[in-house]
């Protein structure tokens, strides 16, 4: 604790920080506790009170300033904007961010007002660009709306993501045509210079790769920080494998940029603090250029702290160097401390300091001692560590072993040795590294991307040292425009894609559920006192590295069970924009996903989109419940807004039995088969019958289609499943996009029922929900799965009007997000997001 005095107070200034996010308290409520905690922490100073009792004392007046920094940072209303949501409009502005060119659309930040964006998205046409550099002032037509999140507990918030970098619109221009320069100039003329050099830079990397996408792109995110044209395949196998990192501009690759600078600057005969002073400037001019990255610019802000230290003559503590850059960035936005990149950088640093350097002080740096001078006899006697003199001799009868069993010449031999054991020192360093990071980020690996890869260990050992290379190669194609240079560099890129992709193909297809927090505590104060024994030298270091692993196993292992009542059958309606996804747990905890959302048409564009609702939106809801496993899937039809995302859920969740009623003719239909076929999912088709389907006292009807029909060419909303679900007094009737015909064909034959849950057919479109439908089934409550200010106009008047008059509660996911039905069989609870 003395030799990193800042540690102590970091961690207090994030618990006041957590205190404050979580707990409203204004900067008025703060003055007086603070003005007590100074006044008391003062007496003790003065009293020459013990220690410890001053070290609380300072604890307890940083929480309370950790308090105040996140009430007085607390944001205030956003800017308003005199347009509705999804009207096209006007907007005037200065272009504070050039537009990003990917195949079919462009993407540039529009300063609105002081501190206030729009993020605008230009549809381009073929060999059309749209040419707006840095401080430019232009008009433009386009569709507006406020960016919204997925209203379901457990999503990642958008919204809040954007608007933490002031961007509180979201605008669509159809037309390049729609975008008119205006005159004068903006903005600040040294950003003009480098967002153009940044824009040439891109340029270049395109020159240089012209027929292949994946390496530009992949490099532009690599170098520049430049994500827009990185499409998601191209990464799964770096997510699946825990190597991501490696492919973004982190912290490591700002390292290897100022080591390689700082090597040719002492080539050029610099002395160490004008090399590292030069080295500074660099890295922080390189910060910019990417974009002011977050993991760059905290990379810098610790380089210059090491340049400090240095001018000073004074040793850098790794820890200590993490508390106070971190202290200085909660002081200027203490909202990020709840940021995923933010938390995974530091704790991975701090893992390095508190685990990995006390490791490898232990096994390794006795070796790299032993092996200093390898070949000079006489430096012998100016090794002191007993180790390393062991090591020495031990590595010495290797050297001459080798030299009677080769017959080469003694320095030939000490100096094959002394290689072979730098390597071998490099490899056990680095598995040492990743297997501490690895372990301490368990937690917010589970909590942001629920995954612990089992590869993770020897494909970060491979590929990490791979594209730590590739940095400085790709920078010098950048800089010469040399092909040689270019070729080499995509080179090793394809090599780091081919061993992520081994380690990809060897990985255990497992996602974690979120962790209890009784888990997570315990598992974080377990790795908190390792790190206290291990720097302390303690006894009980075993002990404690004991209990971190057993707890490590239980977050792996996920002996916790789902989030259900028993008893109870539940209907959940996600928010899954203008599609459908609905979870249905039944009264002893078996788990059925009907449908798992998708984008409306996706079948027709010639685009894909990136997003995959099942994995972003479905999936993390049911991670959140801490489900591990689905028993049933089913597949209304065969529409891309119900079936996008059920392969990655299929995935995710492997369910024993896939239901559908007919098989969709489309492509993605046979993606979902291969998938269900990898995991052992049984396809079970559905059709009208006699006999019921019993789940945990439950009885199933299935309604349509029926037996006797007949699919068109083309997936239709009459493929649907209709299925009816009764507990007790209580009934759910569910109707995927069931449309006038088949609910005509139910009528005809009797089989509709009054019921408590209606899911109302197709989004709320005029085309489903008859007046002679309603009257048969009289639902108390009826569900809607809609978008926001959806391009459809669902949930149609005409229906909310046929409902109305027959007194049913309208329940709709794009008012209320995520809507939750419960029955015990007679009392019925309705809960909902918002």
């Amino acid at each position: 604790m003395l030799r990193e005095p800042l540690v102590v107070p970091a961690l207090a200034l994030c618990l006041g920080i957590a205190a404050g996010h979580f707990c409203y308290i204004g900067l008025a409520e703060l003055a007086l506790p603070l003005a007590a905690a100074l006044a008391l922490t003062a007496l003790s100073i003065w009293r020459g009170s013990g220690r410890w009792i001053r070290l609380f004392c300072v604890s307890l007046v940083i929480v309370l300033v950790g308090l105040a920094l996140q009430a007085f940072h607390r944001p205030g209303r956003p800017p308003r904007l005199d347009a509705a949501d999804a009207e096209t409009v006007a907007l005037s502005g200065c272009v504070v961010n050039p537009p990003v060119f990917s195949p079919d659309r462009e993407r540039f930040l529009l300063e609105l007002a002081p501190r206030a964006l729009a993020q605008v998205t230009v549809d381009s046409k073929p060999n059309q660009r749209v040419e707006l550099p840095y401080g430019v002032p232009v008009e433009l037509v386009a569709k507006v709306r406020r960016p919204r999140s997925f209203q379901n507990p457990g999503e990642f918030d958008f919204a809040d993501y954007l608007a933490h970098q002031r961007i509180f619109w979201i605008a669509e221009v159809r037309d390049p045509g729609d975008i008119r320069r205006l005159p004068g100039a903006c903005g600040h003329r040294w950003l003009g210079a480098l967002f153009w050099l940044r824009t040439k830079a891109l340029d270049r990397l395109e020159g240089l790769y012209p027929d292949d996408p994946r390496t530009e792109g992949l490099l532009a995110a690599m170098l520049l920080g430049q994500t827009l044209g990185v499409e998601r395949r191209w990464t799964d196998d770096f997510r699946l494998t825990g190597t991501y990192h490696a492919l973004v501009i982190s912290g490591q690759h700002v390292a290897v940029l100022a080591l390689t600078l700082l090597f040719l600057l002492r080539v050029l005969l610099l002395s160490r603090v004008p090399a590292l002073g030069i080295a500074t400037v660099a890295i922080w001019l390189y910060a910019f250029l990417s974009g002011m990255n977050p993991p760059a610019v905290r990379a810098a802000a610790g380089f210059t702290l090491f340049l400090l230290a240095s001018y000073c003559c004074r040793r850098i503590r790794i820890l200590n160097s993490v508390a106070a850059i971190a202290m200085v960035y909660l002081a200027i936005d203490p909202e990020l401390l709840f940021d995923s990149s933010f938390q995974l950088s530091f704790v991975s640093a701090a893992a390095i300091a508190a685990f990995a350097l006390p490791a490898m002080d232990r096994y390794t740096t006795p070796v790299r001692h032993a092996i200093k001078r390898f070949s000079q006899v006489r430096y012998d006697t100016a090794i002191e560590d007993p180790h390393a003199k062991q090591w020495r001799v031990e590595l010495r009868l290797v050297a001459e072993t080798l030299r009677i069993w080769s017959g080469i010449s003694s320095a030939s031999a000490s100096a094959a040795v002394a290689w072979a054991t730098r390597l071998g020192i490099f490899v056990v360093d680095c598995a040492l590294i990743s297997a501490c990071i690895q372990f301490a980020v368990a937690l917010p690996m589970v909590q942001y991307f629920h995954r612990l890869s089992v590869t993770a260990l020897s494909a970060n050992v491979l590929v990490v040292p791979l594209f730590c290379a590739v940095m400085p190669a790709g920078f010098a194609a950048l800089i010469t425009g040399w092909r040689p240079i270019a070729w080499f560099t995509a080179a090793l890129l394809h090599a780091g894609q081919a061993i992520a992709a081994g380690h990809a193909y060897m990985e255990p297809a497992r996602r974690i559920t979120d962790v209890p927090l009784v888990f997570a505590a315990g598992f974080a104060a377990a790795l908190v006192m390792l790190a206290i024994c291990l720097r302390l030298r303690s006894r009980w270091t075993p002990a404690a590295g004991c209990v971190a692993a057993a707890l490590f196993l239980c977050v792996y292992l996920e002996p916790w069970p789902a989030l259900t009542r028993t008893g109870w059958l539940e209907v959940s309606g996600l928010d899954v924009g203008q599609g459908d996804s609905l979870l249905v747990v039944f009264p002893h905890g078996t788990t059925m996903l009907i449908d798992a959302g998708g984008f409306a048409g996706a079948e027709r564009m010639a685009r894909k989109p990136q997003m995959d609702i099942g994995e972003e939106v479905v999936s993390p809801y049911l991670w959140f419940r801490q489900i591990q496993k689905l028993d049933v899937v089913v597949l209304t039809h065969g529409h891309s807004d119900h079936m996008g995302g059920l392969a990655a859920v299929i995935d995710n969740f492997r369910p024993r039995e896939l239901w559908t009623g007919v098989e969709p003719p489309s492509q993605g239909w046979s993606e979902v088969l291969r998938h269900a076929a990898a995991h052992g999912t049984r396809v079970r088709w559905l059709k009208r019958q006699h006999e019921t389907i019993t789940i945990d006292g439950t009885t199933i009807r299935v309604l349509a289609p029926a037996a006797d029909y007949q699919p068109k060419d083309i997936a239709g909303n009459d493929d649907s499943v209709v299925l009816e679900i009764r507990y007790g007094r209580r009934s759910v009737l569910l109707t995927g996009d069931a449309e006038k015909p088949i609910e005509r064909d139910m009528l005809a034959h009797s089989l509709l029922e009054p019921v408590t849950l209606l899911k109302v057919g197709h989004h709320g479109s005029k085309t489903s929900s008859s007046q002679e439908f309603l009257d048969a089934v009289a639902p108390q409550f009826a569900l809607i799965s809609d978008g926001y200010k959806n391009s459809f106009h669902h949930p149609h008047p005409s229906v909310l009007a046929r409902l109305a008059a027959r007194h049913a509660e309208v329940l709709r996911t794009d008012e209320r997000g995520l809507i939750t039905f419960r029955t015990d069989g007679n009392k019925v609870e309705i809960e909902a997001f918002r």
